[in-house]
């Protein structure tokens, strides 16, 4: 239990959770390009930005960085939100 402790208030464990995003990130581009489907791959990149910058918020806020790097990881966070819902909305 204790290397579970360790692991999260170092932060090391979303620098993992941040990788596998991006690992994820680029696995899904390559699969939508391979399918013809550039839109597709577009489309997912403001809800895996989002995701990333709350991971990113998550891990300043543990390690206790500045706030205003944390506060500008929340505005990409909701900047990127927003992006996404407007591209969902507009779907429908």
């Amino acid at each position: 239990m204790r290397a579970l402790e360790q692991l999260i208030t170092s932060g090391t464990f979303f620098d993992w959770v941040l990788i596998a995003i991006a690992v994820e990130t680029l696995l899904l581009i390559i699969w939508s390009l391979s399918r013809g489907q550039q839109r597709q791959a577009l489309r997912l990149l403001p809800n895996l930005l989002a995701g990333a910058s709350l991971m990113l918020a998550v891990k300043l806020a543990i390690i206790d960085a500045s706030w205003l790097l944390l506060a500008a990881t929340l505005s990409l966070a909701l900047v990127a939100h927003c992006v996404d819902l407007y591209g969902r909305l507009r779907l429908t």
